[in-house]
């Protein structure tokens, strides 16, 4: 088996769609990674609610994977969407005629569909888990029947990957799955290059999200942005993404900040890294996260990171590649930001540049998962 391309049947919970744009594109990223080394088909499938007709599949090739995307309009009766997602999942595997195995996205909705698959072809299911939602004080808001869902869900897995060691153990709280392995998201290092290397008078700061600040801390930053102005201090903090923007633009104006902060929108991929190379230094200010791709892709750009220490974060962090502060202190992200603005020194940004090439690159971590292929369909 490991001499010959397999069929990897990928049910994603979260994709790029014409719904929401970037929902998932680390998966889609992923699996654009996997195809280099097997044959790829991805479904995944998402309510509409600009559809008149009760589904509608688009199927099309992307970047060497079929992505069957599956559009349905949603029940006036909410409890039935999910009776709905299921039947449009299978409608996508109808277009499918054989796999190998089944690579399972994220645990719940699409985990309903693989655990079906599982036992009607007896192939093996190979779950990637990125979902931020097996922290013990988030996953105990979940309604009872997901709780139940996603812990049958889980049995059902043979081999597990997650993209941080911390994911891996809370995940083991719910359900502990013997066969584990830690591979961390991909970037696509042939569309990341360093910054030219000099010494700016005026320091920028960046920061790239979808924007959520019950997730991202938007204001904290915000806060601590006017704090350095009040004080004298000169930079610039460019802070935008594929989010609302009124929190920031309304903080701004009410503060009269505009000298200093810079709101912008959403960016393709491809224009990530040029955006990078314009800053000094990434802020990731969240109150969770698993193996952020941004911490990874600054460092693809040369420039260091200040990012609070939660989920797999310091998992990747090497030493003198930036700051590692405590969740929601914003004292300390004043302090770094600080140090920063006074040309603290880190390391250059080739090392950074070579950390996530021999870490993240597609070549790297297609080998760690055909490897776990190869292990399951020993």
């Amino acid at each position: 088996m490991e001499n010959n391309k397999k069929h990897i049947l990928a049910l994603a919970s979260w994709y790029p769609s014409r719904v929401f744009l970037d929902n998932g594109d680390f998966i889609q990223r992923y699996l654009r990674a996997i195809s280099t080394k097997n044959n790829v088909t991805l479904i995944h499938a998402i309510k509409d609610i600009t559809l008149k007709n009760n589904f509608e599949i688009s199927d099309k090739n992307n970047h060497n994977v079929r992505e069957i995307i599956i559009y349905f309009k949603p029940s006036i009766f909410r409890p039935f969407n999910l009776v709905k997602q299921i039947i449009a999942y299978l409608k996508g595997v109808k277009l499918v005629k054989n796999f190998d195995l089944i690579h399972l996205n994220v645990t719940y909705p699409a985990g309903i569909v693989a655990v079906y698959l599982k036992k009607k072809y007896r192939k093996p299911i190979v779950l990637t888990e990125h979902w931020t939602i097996f922290s013990p004080e988030r996953f105990i808001e979940l309604a009872f029947y997901k709780k139940i869902l996603i812990k049958r869900i889980l049995e059902q897995v043979v081999f597990l990957t997650t993209v941080s060691k911390d994911l891996s153990d809370k995940m083991s709280l719910v359900y502990k799955i013997k066969k584990v392995n830690i591979i961390p998201n991909v970037v696509d290092v042939d569309l990341f290059s360093v910054k030219d290397q000099h010494m700016s008078s005026e320091k920028t700061f960046l920061h790239l999200s979808h924007l959520g600040n019950e997730h991202k801390n938007i204001i904290g930053m915000l806060n601590v942005a006017k704090r350095l102005v009040d004080e004298g201090y000169n930079f610039k903090f460019k802070i935008g993404g594929n989010g609302d923007l009124s929190l920031i633009d309304n903080f701004i104006s009410q503060n009269n900040l505009s000298n200093y902060i810079q709101s912008f929108g959403r960016l393709k991929h491809e224009e990530v890294n040029e955006k990078m190379k314009q800053a000094d230094c990434f802020v990731l200010f969240s109150n969770y996260e698993n193996q952020p791709c941004v911490q990874i892709e600054a460092f693809a750009s040369g420039i260091p990171v200040i990012a609070t220490d939660v989920g797999g974060i310091s998992e990747f962090f090497p030493e003198n590649f930036g700051f590692i502060i405590s969740k929601n202190n914003e004292e300390q992200l004043y302090l770094a930001m600080k140090k920063v603005i006074n040309n603290t020194q880190f390391s250059s940004s080739k090392e950074m540049n070579s950390y996530a090439k021999k870490n993240f690159s597609t070549e790297v971590i297609s080998k760690k998962i055909d490897d776990v292929y190869n292990n399951v369909l020993r």
